[in-house]
């Protein structure tokens, strides 16, 4: 099943203030932190989502600015990768999250790191207990916590990230001996 050429372009040439158009299927650039902002400078967004086979190419040659695709799989529809390139772009606008402070420290940030390990409250479950640091109030120690646990999270989750990221010298540091502890471990 293909979607034919005439309903989309009579469809987006009825949108007075179509902007920036984007095509989700599995070819497109693959979404990541960089391309969520750049889409959510944009304003407007149309979305157009194939339904199996896609959609008539001379479509695409016609309206679409951007193609996008949420991984390397193939689904029945765009209608999922839509929903989820929406949720991405609205976490990216003034006022979405409450406090645009929010974003920042979150994985994907300035830095390209996943996030650090995050607790609850009690204090202690089950006999798992939170990092006394987190528990003593010195901010200093609490700050360089957090950066060991995003780079260690970061180099056992998805290691290939790391050549991508923004490390200042003393984390580069850090990581050179997060990579020997683990190489150590592996070696016992």
């Amino acid at each position: 099943m293909l979607l034919m050429p005439d309903p989309l372009f009579r469809a987006l040439e009825s949108i007075d203030c179509r902007g920036h158009v984007v095509y989700l299927n599995p070819r497109g650039k693959l979404l990541d932190q960089a391309l969520v902002r750049q889409l959510a400078a944009e304003s407007p967004i149309t979305l157009i989502c194939g339904h199996y086979e896609g959609i008539d190419e001379r479509v695409v040659h016609q309206f679409v600015d951007t193609e996008v695709s949420i991984g390397d799989y193939v689904m029945t529809g765009g209608e999922i990768a839509a929903a989820v390139l929406v949720d991405a772009i609205s976490r990216e606008l003034d006022e979405t999250l409450g406090n645009n402070e929010s974003r920042l420290e979150e994985s994907f940030d300035r830095t390209g790191l996943l996030e650090y390990d995050q607790y609850t409250r009690p204090s202690e479950y089950r006999g798992m207990k939170v990092p006394e640091v987190l528990l003593s109030g010195d901010h200093k120690r609490i700050e360089e916590w957090r950066m060991r646990s995003r780079l260690i999270n970061t180099f056992e989750r998805r290691p290939e990230l790391l050549g991508r990221c923004t490390l200042n010298d003393k984390s580069r540091q850090l990581l050179q001996e997060i990579e020997k502890e683990k190489e150590n471990e592996r070696g016992q």
